[in-house]
Parts: C-alpha cells; sequence; structure tokens
C-alpha cells in the first residue's frame, strides 16, 4: 500500500529511482567540498564568447 507518491519540487512529474540516488549522494558530500556557483557562471560566460 502507497501512502503517497514523490513528485519533483518543480511540478508532477513522477521521481525515479535515480533521482533518489542523487540527493542521497548530494547528503554525503565532505563539508570542504564547496564550489562557487557565481565563478563558475562567469567562466562559462566567457567560454561562450570563444565558441
Amino acid at each position: 500500500m502507497e501512502t503517497g507518491i514523490a513528485t519533483t519540487p518543480f511540478g508532477r512529474r513522477p521521481m525515479s529511482l535515480a533521482m533518489l540516488a542523487a540527493q542521497n549522494e548530494s547528503r554525503e558530500i565532505h563539508k570542504g567540498r564547496v564550489v562557487d556557483k557565481w565563478q563558475i557562471y562567469r567562466n562559462l560566460c566567457e567560454g561562450k564568447s570563444i565558441i
């Protein structure tokens, strides 16, 4: 018996087992592993003009 249906936070698309596994892996990331998302964005914007 199902007590609920898991859906994504962006609508009523069903969640796959791979999505749940990725969420579980993200909880196990060590605290020292951080990435500056804005630096990545700037690097991608610079690279876009080259391509």
